[in-house]
C-alpha cells in the first residue's frame, strides 16, 4: 500500500495553474486540498471532488496552517509542503514514499524554476547559499506525521506573509527533527513556475541577473513536465 500523502495548496488566482497542478497531483496519488476564498476556487475543488478550506488569504502563515490542519483528518503518512505553482517530479514523488517514516522532514537543497512568457526560460537554482546553507529549500519539503504531531500540525507562526520556509525550519531545528536530503542528477526533480500572466512573488530575473546562484538550462529537461508547454 502507498504512503498516503496530503499537499494543502493555498489558492489566490492561478486557477489555470491551480488545475493543472491538481491534475498532476492526482495522477501521482497525492491527495490535494484547496486552501482560499474565491468562488472559482471553490468550484475547482468541487470539480475534482477534492476538500474546499475557506481562509482569507492574509496572513499567509495562518491560511497554510489552516491546510495543514485539514490534512490532519486523512490521518496522513506525510504532507507535502507545494504551492499551486511547484510541481515535483513522478521519480520525486515516488523516492519522499520510501522515506516518510525515516525522517521528520525530507527536501532538496536545489530546484528548478521556469519562466513561461514570449519564450520559456529553465534555471537550476543552487540553493541557499547564505547562512542557510544546506538548509533544503522550501518546496518539496515533506513533513511526517510524527514531525506534525509534535508541532500540533502547525508548521508555520500564523503571523507571517513572508519567511515561511524560515519559520517551519526552525521549529524543526529547535525539536531536532531528523531531516533528510534528497539529492537528484541531472533532472528536474522540483519545478517552480511563473509566467507573465499574473503577478509572481518570486523574481525570476534575479536568476539571470546574478542576484541569486542559478544557471540557465536546456529546456528539453522539462520533458517530465510537458504541461507546461499549455500553460
Amino acid at each position: 500500500m502507498l504512503n498516503k500523502i496530503v499537499c494543502p495548496i493555498p489558492v489566490l488566482g492561478r486557477l489555470s495553474l491551480v488545475e493543472m497542478t491538481i491534475q498532476r497531483l492526482l495522477k501521482q496519488k497525492v491527495i490535494p486540498i484547496i486552501v482560499g476564498h474565491e468562488k472559482e476556487a471553490y468550484e475547482l475543488a468541487m470539480k475534482y471532488e477534492i476538500e474546499f478550506v475557506q481562509h482569507v488569504n492574509h496572513p499567509l502563515g495562518a491560511k497554510w496552517n489552516a491546510g495543514f490542519m485539514a490534512a490532519k483528518k486523512y490521518n496522513p503518512d506525510a504532507v507535502l509542503f507545494a504551492g499551486s505553482s511547484d510541481w515535483c517530479s513522478d521519480e520525486y514523488i515516488r523516492e519522499i514514499r520510501k522515506h516518510t517514516k525515516k525522517y521528520g522532514l525530507l527536501g532538496s537543497l536545489t530546484c528548478h524554476f521556469v519562466d513561461v512568457s514570449d519564450t520559456i526560460k529553465l534555471v537550476e537554482w543552487h540553493g541557499y547559499n547564505n547562512m542557510r546553507k544546506n538548509e533544503a529549500i522550501g518546496i518539496g519539503r515533506v513533513l511526517n506525521k510524527s514531525f506534525l504531531n509534535q508541532i500540533q500540525w502547525q508548521p508555520f507562526d500564523n503571523r507571517l506573509y513572508n519567511s515561511l520556509d524560515y519559520s517551519m525550519w526552525k521549529k524543526a531545528t529547535e525539536l531536532q527533527i531528523k531531516i533528510g536530503i534528497l539529492h537528484s542528477a541531472n533532472e528536474v526533480s522540483l519545478l517552480s513556475i511563473s509566467t507573465n500572466k499574473w503577478n509572481n512573488k518570486h523574481r525570476f530575473h534575479e536568476h539571470l541577473n546574478g542576484k541569486l546562484d542559478s544557471k540557465l538550462v536546456s529546456n528539453t529537461l522539462l520533458n517530465n513536465f510537458n504541461e507546461i508547454y499549455n500553460l
